[in-house]
């Protein structure tokens, strides 16, 4: 009933160590080398009252699963294809467990919305117009998930966390969305 404890060790190097590696990345390769600052990427105060995730975050994720629902009944499409990764996080032991949820609900999303939010969003807003730059971003932030099953949800969850980054002007707030999404989606799965 148990993954092994370097299996889960695996996936807690590759997961923490993939969300470290990119902030360390985003830092060295674009803030220094262009002299900006991590406000520059989003990580600021927001221009509204985060109050709003209070009603913003089970919005966002009722609709992810709307859309799934839509999109994958229909289709004759379950959950399988789930994520091993976070399955042998879930089953190594309670210190897994709770380095998983570290890495999955704080590094993740953090270095997550650094990315999509803070980088890859201002650059597609940058050539297209509002609605398309914010579509293809949040579309580019589903596919690289690579899990199909998923897709509606990831793309539901990565629009709005585009819409969540204009409106607030930070991508705080959707780190926090996210990082409670994926709290949730590993709970279940430790569950």
């Amino acid at each position: 009933g148990t993954a092994r404890p370097g299996t889960a060790l695996l996936a807690l190097v590759v997961l923490g160590g993939t969300a470290v590696a990119a902030l360390v990345a985003v830092r060295v390769h674009l803030l220094r080398r262009r002299g900006l600052g991590w406000a520059d990427v989003g990580l600021r105060p927001p221009a509204r009252s985060p109050v709003h995730l209070l009603w913003q975050i089970p919005a966002v994720m009722t609709a992810g699963v709307v859309a799934s629902m839509v999109v994958l009944i229909p289709l004759g499409t379950g959950s399988e294809g789930s994520d091993d990764g976070l399955e042998d996080l879930a089953t190594g032991g309670s210190a897994f467990v709770l380095l998983g949820l570290l890495a999955v609900a704080v590094l993740v999303p953090v270095a997550e919305e650094v990315v999509f939010r803070g980088i890859v969003l201002p650059a597609l807003r940058a050539r297209f117009r509002a609605v398309p730059g914010i579509a293809l971003a949040g579309a580019v932030f589903a596919a690289v998930h690579l899990i199909p099953p998923a897709l509606p949800y990831l793309l539901v969850v990565g629009i709005s966390l585009c819409v969540m980054a204009q409106w607030y002007r930070s991508i705080v707030p959707g780190i926090v969305l996210h990082g409670v999404n994926n709290a949730v989606v590993f709970g279940g799965i430790v569950l």
